[in-house]
């Protein structure tokens, strides 16, 4: 379907363009970076086609994704030094990528007739696993493992893209989703919402220090 294969389109770019910038940021060199959004772009979806049961990634079948990460790569090191601001831009085009492949995700999920929490498990999995995997490669606790709000808006999305399915149109069901998946998670950051954490002291005691760690989603 058209629409789904413009949306993927742009999530690719959206996390490739988040790869880069956090690529750039850690000094890392132009190999580097493209190994890094290529990670980003492409990790969450190889996990979902796993998931699901699809013999061959579509990613290695594809060539319009290796192309728009490439593309993507090109363009964001050469822009570069117009971002002035890169951490909003990377937070920005992480959110983009997080709302858009997890509803793909969640509607291909139910192509493939898995039961709702294998469809929200394989929304949320390919909507968070691009950035786990550019995170863990630099050195950076993931954002899902920080008290952020990131999980969050990916499973509210997929219940609600599941609940919406077939009740409105599909086109509508994806843009809304999406749109309300990158909403929370923006809206999170601007308010620095965070879940609740448990601090511990040096004797691994509860208390109100500064040595926290975290339950969160």
């Amino acid at each position: 379907m058209l629409v789904l294969s413009i949306v993927d389109i742009i999530g690719t770019v959206a996390f490739a363009v988040s790869g880069v910038l956090v690529g750039i940021r850690n000094k890392l060199d132009l190999f580097g970076i493209y190994v890094l959004a290529m990670a980003t772009a492409s990790g969450g979806g190889i996990i979902r086609d796993i998931v699901i049961g699809r013999e061959v990634p579509v990613f290695f079948v594809q060539w319009r994704y290796f192309a728009a990460i490439t593309a993507t790569m090109i363009a964001t090191c050469l822009l570069y030094t117009m971002v002035n601001r890169v951490m909003s831009f990377i937070v920005l085009a992480d959110a983009v990528g997080l709302g858009v492949f997890t509803v793909t995700a969640t509607y291909k999920a139910m192509e493939y007739g898995l039961p709702l929490l294998g469809i929200v498990f394989a929304g949320v999995i390919t909507g968070v696993g691009g950035g786990i995997l550019r995170d863990i490669m630099v050195n950076e606790i993931p954002l899902i493992f920080r008290s952020e709000i990131y999980a969050i808006p990916s499973i509210i999305g997929s219940l609600l893209f599941y609940f919406m399915y077939g009740r409105i149109s599909l086109s509508l069901n994806i843009y809304l989703c999406v749109g309300i998946i990158f909403a929370i998670r923006m809206i999170s950051v601007k308010l620095r919402l965070h879940l609740p954490v448990i601090s511990r002291n040096d004797t691994g005691k509860p208390s109100g220090g500064n040595n926290r760690k975290s339950f969160r989603m």
